[in-house]
């Protein structure tokens, strides 16, 4: 009696905390946690071209499983799915694929950690430039293991309660690119057992690349990720599910390394390092959890939306050409709301488009926020340049929805890469690919060579902002 008094208590107390309607209480979460191995097969007669950096990597060992990690969500009206790959990306046509065969699931979100030691599953990192790196089989294989993963999740369900906590962990991100901007908010939402108030799960957000081992490596791994969750799971004795958040920029691991456990110096660029770093993520996520508040995650509320984003992008547009790129695309229609018919070899408009997706999840005040790629921290601070800095491509233009601005006092966790890899998402107005460069550089910075177009961000910015709204709407809030 005296247990369920305390429950109660915390939970009305969350609600306080969180400003949330008390219709939060409808029905009890449930939560279920688990995962599957999708770690390619090196005895095959072909090469597993590891993607990110540069072309012609070919995988020799593995040193640490690959593995899709996911959750399940219920408030028993609407199901929510997460699922981690430890792949550099994934691609809504794939996605859709998984969702049909869960009609079961009201959402599925499939993520990336953007792990840059698994094999190609996008095509740009095969034997050479005009050859992609996937092998389909292996993608297939992929899908059918998220479709069985998660329909063994729906088979154990149980009630929970959760924490949400934050932390600041500035040292554990360097940014490669001016404006010198970073998210050092790891974010962690812990889920505990409504019979014991044991662990039985955590949903982590992540603040950098995962680039601890360097472009030499030729090992197939998930990363330093894979010692955070090691490092989660002794703590707390159940699993962890690690997603990226704003990686855009490009945030990563410090470059010049950090000291590890015994306090001695570390440095990128092998296991030692990823080890130590992943380490270090994992204690920022106990700290945070130490500080963490009781937060009511129902009633579950989907918002998405399709979006057209126009390919500007020339090497993008030769890899879709020589077929490096296998993806449906679209005649561009300058509405990103729209968009125009099937490109064939017959029909060659002057702009193409893919389609993506955003969204956003409420989880009660909680917001889960669906971007389909690596969204640059300014978009998340506001720290755009204003007025912005001589010499850039698009001075006039406006600066595009800020995630802080639109989530006000709602918690939230950005879910990078969800659903699809479209590239880097860049504030309009820091492009820089024509010269004359800003910040006196004498060559454009790195970025713009992996983003589809300088439409990318209002793009998913200003369609963040229509969600969000929306969300509210549709909360009552």
């Amino acid at each position: 009696m005296r247990f369920l008094t305390v429950i109660v208590a915390m939970a009305t107390w969350a609600i306080v905390s969180w400003a949330a309607p008390p219709t939060l209480l409808a029905a009890p979460l449930q939560f279920s946690i688990g995962h599957v191995d999708i770690t390619p097969d090196l005895a095959q007669n072909k090469a597993v071209w590891l993607a990110g950096y540069y072309h012609g990597r070919a995988a020799t060992d593995i040193h640490d499983r690959l593995n899709a990690r996911g959750i399940l969500l219920s408030d028993g009206q609407q199901s929510v799915a997460i699922v981690s790959l430890d792949l550099i990306g994934w691609s809504l046509p794939s996605t859709l694929r998984i969702r049909q065969q869960l009609p079961e699931v009201d959402y599925v979100m499939v993520c990336s950690t953007h792990s840059h030691e698994g094999p190609d599953t996008i095509g740009l990192w095969g034997e050479s430039v005009i050859k992609s790196g996937v092998d389909d089989a292996y993608n297939h294989r992929v899908e059918r293991a998220v479709v069985t993963l998660v329909k063994q999740l729906s088979t154990t369900l149980k009630p929970v309660t959760a924490q949400f906590g934050t932390i600041d962990r500035p040292e554990l991100v360097h940014d490669s690119r001016l404006p010198i901007v970073i998210d050092s908010t790891i974010r962690v939402i812990q889920f505990r057992s409504l019979v014991d108030n044991t662990p039985v799960g955590q949903l982590v957000q992540g603040t950098a690349h995962p680039e601890a081992l360097g472009s030499k490596n030729t090992q197939i791994t998930a990363d330093f990720p894979y010692y955070t969750q090691k490092r989660l799971e002794q703590e707390y004795a159940c699993p962890t599910v690690y997603v990226s958040g704003a990686i855009g920029g490009l945030l990563a691991p410090p470059q010049d390394g950090i000291v590890d456990q015994s306090n001695q110096p570390v440095h990128p660029g092998n296991f030692e390092y990823a080890e130590a770093y992943g380490n270090a993520v994992g204690q920022a996520v106990i700290d945070a959890v130490q500080a963490s508040r009781p937060i009511p995650l129902t009633p579950i509320v989907i918002q998405r939306e399709e979006v057209a984003i126009p390919i500007d992008n020339p090497l993008y547009r030769i890899a879709r050409s020589l077929n490096v790129i296998r993806r449906d695309s679209y005649e561009w229609t300058g509405n990103s709301k729209s968009w125009g018919k099937p490109i064939t070899r017959q029909f060659r408009p002057e702009r193409g488009a893919i389609v993506s997706e955003v969204a956003v999840v409420s989880l009660g005040p909680l917001r889960l926020l669906g971007i389909p790629g690596e969204l640059y921290p300014e978009l998340v601070t506001g720290d755009v340049p204003n007025p912005p800095m001589p010499h850039v491509d698009y001075p006039e233009a406006p600066i595009e929805p800020i995630v802080r601005d639109l989530l006000g006092n709602h918690p939230w966790m950005l879910m990078g890469l969800a659903n699809d890899e479209i590239g880097y998402i860049i504030p309009k107005r820091q492009w820089d690919r024509d010269p004359p460069f800003a910040y006196g550089r004498s060559m454009s910075q790195y970025g713009e060579i992996n983003s589809c177009s300088p439409e990318v961000g209002p793009i998913i910015m200003q369609t963040l902002a229509e969600l969000c709204e929306r969300s509210e709407i549709t909360n009552g809030n």
